[in-house]
């Protein structure tokens, strides 16, 4: 019968442990791993390697201030690979021609340790060292007496064979033997070498060894080194600020001059004293004092002389300007006329614009014209401040040249001779008109870090400081306002805030927003709110500010499509102003609200407006044809009541005009330098008559109900102003 196989042998009966091998090992995957499908898993990422530097930057690009453009400037070309460290090592290869070269010139013969090399003893044999001992008993005193380096030198004289060892081997041999001498060294193993005949004994020249190049050290640099020390000072650290700014052109410029008159200055200094040139104030004498006071009294009385002659030129002109009224106002119904007067121009100035125009608000027959140029392609190099009274239309009161075009101006209200004014190069000056003609500014920007990069657009006197310093605030196409403090001889500019466009910031090439300021046009103070102002801008905006509060407006409103000109405030209520722009658009505006009151169309851009000073409802505009308009919204709230040419539109265009606080003329400038004065017919300056049931209300209060009541059918809702319900009846 067949054997029964065995059961235990049986594969059913295998232990797991024994088939661990085939079962398929599980990969342990952490818990965040990202699941993929098998496509993904399978797909083959090539990369590609290319002999293009992506980091390379072929050519720089650089502002060439002398041709006007940017202009490429190549770089000196290198190769693909650049070598950041490289050193001389000292291991050469047996196999290569500097090593063959060495062992056959006999280094690597001689073995080197740590002391230095070694020399080869061989061991004699008992019948040689007895040979040794017997002549050395037999030698006479003398030659005991020699000494043991010779008799050792003699002893190993080599032979014959091994005289032609290079020297240099021989001599460290030599100096090995010598210090083997000494008692203070251990002994050397000797090498056992085979019995050999003394007479026919050559010493073969052993291998050199090449010196340990990683640890190896000269006899001559073992020596005893002195402990380093280290002297430690405890201080306190020095102050640290971190500081940045803009190099810009005209900083460096101011570098550059100020540099140049410290050298000179120090020059000055190492010329010996007879060869300095006087710096001490030359005192005047009485004669010359005298002389003095004797020329200011005869320019006075030649000043005085001056205007008698020129009243006389012109007793036509004073006679109307002093007693003619248009009789014509009888007949017209709320519509009114302009009567031109005098015409006041400097003769150097006759290519140049009336940029800004201003009256003194002390002396009412005393108007300030800065010239400038507003045609860009065609600039001015110089422009002029000037100060013109109507008891002299021939020459000016006061004139100064200046370096850039004056493009605006303000007249300090408390000191009526101080006037600052806005350059086309971003300065901002103070002039004193007491000073005598030869005199120039008192301050200057032109040496202020902080100062204008661009068109000043418009200036005005703030409130004083704590300190009691006067303060003016400029506006400029940089997008900043500056508040400038006038200090003893110098001036100081802080930043109050910089417009930001309505925009969202554009991104850069690499994607990063690029932060532009929005280009800043016109400015103007809150007459009662010292603190509050508002700004117009180049793209329509009119933000309302804050000078304690500079990081956002506090309130915008979009109210043109063009660049806004001009912001006046109402006299009479200060949340009612006007505002024009070159969109060929007057509005007038309330705080609060987003939409305008009132909007005229004068078909050409308006240059300027401005309320009148007798009225609540009065303002006048000029445009860029020519024309003045005058509005009395009491009379007409949707067309002027006075619309006159006062220039010819084909060759003039009027820029600038302003209202007489005292009395009832205007003064207008256009682009060929020529100032206008003409004078307000009687419907254009009517006056409000107190109501029957309250007689004795004065001018003032009259004219805030007469506006008040005008605003109330305007506004939306109406509200009750507690105003009395009785027509205003008109002279």
């Amino acid at each position: 019968m067949p054997k029964k196989k065995d059961q235990s042998k049986s594969r059913t009966n295998i232990d797991d442990e024994a088939l661990e091998w085939l079962k398929p090992k599980t990969l342990i995957k952490p818990d965040d791993q990202l699941p993929l499908a098998d496509a993904e898993l399978e797909e083959e990422i090539a990369r590609v390697l290319t002999t293009i530097n992506p980091q390379w930057v072929p050519d720089e690009v650089a502002y060439h201030y002398g041709q006007g453009k940017f202009v490429a400037k190549p770089k000196p070309t290198y190769g693909k690979a650049y070598p950041l460290y490289v050193y001389q090592g000292t291991a050469i290869r047996k196999d290569s021609d500097e090593a063959k070269a060495q062992v056959a010139a006999g280094y690597g013969m001689v073995s080197f340790d740590d002391a230095g090399p070694k020399r080869v003893k061989v061991k004699k044999s008992a019948a040689e060292e007895e040979e040794e001992e017997e002549p050395e008993a037999e030698q006479p005193a003398a030659e005991e007496a020699k000494p043991e380096e010779d008799v050792r030198d003699e002893e190993e004289e080599p032979a014959p064979e091994t005289q032609e060892e290079p020297e240099a081997v021989a001599d460290e041999e030599k100096e090995v033997t010598d210090e083997n001498a000494e008692e203070a060294e251990p002994e050397e193993k000797e090498e056992e070498l085979p019995d050999v005949d003394e007479e026919n004994i050559v010493i073969k020249p052993r291998v050199k060894k090449l010196a340990n190049q990683f640890n190896f050290c000269e006899r001559a640099a073992l020596t005893y080194n002195n402990p380093s020390r280290s002297v430690d000072t405890q201080t306190a650290p020095p102050p640290r600020a971190n500081y940045g700014a803009t190099a810009l052109q005209c900083i460096i410029y101011d570098f550059y001059q100020e540099d140049f008159a410290k050298k000179q200055k120090e020059k000055e200094e190492e010329k010996p004293k007879r060869l300095r040139k006087k710096t001490t104030k030359h005192k005047k004498s009485e004669q010359e004092i005298h002389d003095e006071q004797l020329a200011q009294r005869i320019r006075e009385a030649w000043t005085v002389l001056e205007r008698l002659v020129n009243q006389n030129i012109y007793d036509d002109i004073a006679q109307d300007y002093r007693y003619w009224d248009d009789p014509s106002d009888e007949f017209r119904d709320g519509m009114g006329s302009l009567l031109p007067l005098w015409r006041f121009q400097f003769e150097p100035m006759r290519s140049h614009a009336v940029c800004d125009v201003q009256w003194n608000p002390h002396y009412q027959d005393l108007f300030a014209v800065a010239y400038g140029s507003l045609d860009f392609t065609q600039q001015q190099k110089q422009g002029c401040l000037c100060l013109y009274s109507i008891k002299n239309p021939a020459y000016p009161e006061y004139s100064v040249l200046t370096d850039s075009p004056v493009i605006c101006l303000d007249v300090y209200k408390e000191t009526p001779y101080l006037i600052c004014v806005g350059c086309y190069d971003g300065n901002v000056l103070v002039y004193n008109a007491q000073l005598t003609l030869e005199a120039s500014y008192q301050y200057k920007s032109d040496s202020v870090k902080d100062k204008h990069s661009s068109v000043v657009w418009e200036i005005r006197w703030g409130a004083r400081l704590i300190d009691g310093e006067a303060s003016f605030f400029s506006i400029s196409s940089d997008g900043r306002v500056v508040q400038w403090a006038v200090l003893p001889g110098e001036l100081q500019a802080t930043t109050v805030i910089a417009l930001a466009p309505p925009t969202q910031p554009p991104p850069g090439p690499d994607g990063t927003l690029l932060n532009i300021n929005s280009c800043g046009s016109c400015l103007c103070f809150h007459p009662e709110k010292a603190d509050i102002f508002m700004v117009g801008t180049e793209d329509g905006m009119i933000h309302t500010c804050s000078l304690k509060y500079n990081r956002n407006y506090v309130r915008s409103v979009q109210a043109h499509h063009m660049p806004v000109y001009r912001i006046s405030y109402n006299h009479y209520n200060n949340t009612i102003y006007a505002s024009c722009a070159g969109d060929w658009r007057v509005k007038i505006w309330e705080d609060g609200r987003d939409e305008p009151l009132f909007m005229f169309e004068l078909g050409s851009p308006v240059g300027d407006v401005k309320w009148a000073p007798y009225s609540s409802t009065v303002f006048a505009a000029c445009t860029s044809d020519g024309k003045v308009y005058v509005f009395d919204l009491n009379v007409n709230k949707y067309r002027p009541i006075c619309v006159q040419a006062v220039v010819s539109k084909k060759t003039k265009k009027l820029t600038r005009i302003d209202f007489n606080p005292k009395l009832p003329v205007i003064v207008c400038g256009d682009t060929k330098g020529t100032c206008h004065v003409v004078k307000l017919s009687p419907n254009l300056r009517v006056m409000c008559k107190p109501p029957k049931k309250a007689q004795g209300i004065d001018q003032r209060t009259l004219q805030i109900m007469k506006l008040e009541k005008l605003l109330s059918l305007v506004r939306d809702p109406p509200f009750q102003t507690g105003v009395v319900e009785e027509k205003f009846e008109d002279d």
